[in-house]
């Protein structure tokens, strides 16, 4: 819903969904998991954004045999398809869950695209074996892939508590909507890239010994008084503190997160 809006500006869109969304576009209703009929969805197309993937709510509904089939065979499915059709360019929604959250604490901070961790969950093996998938597809069909790992998506309307979490792994939806739409247009030719997808954490530049000596400490230098609101209980920080880099993802795709936690200024004195 956020990202086709953005690619109708520059290109002709055609979704492939099980059902039609009712936007006005044409439409290719089906399923991942049938390898022909997303053989011929690719046909006469110039790039793919798969965005498609069991998660969350979805998952636990329909199961770990599902989230393989839909997360994993239907990524097989949509870069053979694009092999086959010739198809320019393939962006492929990842996740930050890809190169997974242990061993913890991180290493070092910000997280790059380089750190080596593993997966805490099948979710995030799904994607990890997504991106190795469009790796070797990048390399043995000379395909052009832009792999993109959002942190945890915030709907723009999300409190203030979910907010917060933009200081850390979150990011804006209309941001990785933002990303999704540069991926598309960006320059790089055929080989297999990877960015962070992220808000804008102030965090960055700061020594992690520094913060974890005085996280409330440090956050309220940046948002004055956001100390009373942790101290009376209506914010907590999450159990995983750690930000991102986004220097690849602005490189890349000239990135620039336009949605990141905001806090109100105090009032000036006027006397």
């Amino acid at each position: 819903r956020r990202l086709t809006p953005l690619l109708t500006e520059r290109h002709n869109v055609t979704h492939l969904e099980m059902s039609d969304p009712g936007d006005g576009l044409p439409c290719i209703e089906g399923d991942l998991r049938d390898p022909e009929l997303v053989a011929e969805a690719c046909l006469g197309m110039d790039t793919l954004v798969h965005v498609a993937a069991l998660h969350g709510a979805a998952w636990q509904a329909a199961g770990d045999h599902a989230l393989f089939e839909v997360n994993v065979t239907g990524t097989h499915n949509i870069l053979e398809g694009a092999r086959r059709a010739g198809v320019r360019r393939v962006v492929f929604t990842s996740s930050i869950n890809a190169t997974g959250r242990t061993p913890m604490p991180a290493p070092y901070l910000p997280i790059d695209e380089d750190l080596p961790r593993e997966p805490m969950d099948l979710y995030g093996l799904s994607k990890k074996l997504g991106e190795q998938m469009c790796l070797y597809a990048a390399r043995r069909y000379g395909l052009s892939i832009i792999c993109l790992r959002p942190g945890w998506i915030v709907p723009e309307d999300a409190p203030l508590d979910r907010q917060l979490t933009k200081l850390f792994h979150g990011v804006d939806v209309r941001d990785v909507a933002q990303a999704h739409a540069l991926a598309v247009d960006a320059p790089s030719g055929p080989g297999f890239r990877v960015a962070i997808v992220a808000a804008d954490s102030p965090l960055c530049p700061v020594d992690p010994m520094q913060y974890f000596g005085d996280p409330v400490g440090t956050l309220d230098g940046f948002y004055p008084g956001i100390k009373q609101l942790f101290a009376d209980g209506v914010l907590s920080l999450p159990g995983q503190q750690e930000w991102h880099s986004l220097d690849r993802a602005r490189c890349l795709l000239g990135y620039e997160p336009r949605h990141n936690f905001t806090w109100p200024q105090p009032a000036e004195d006027t006397q």
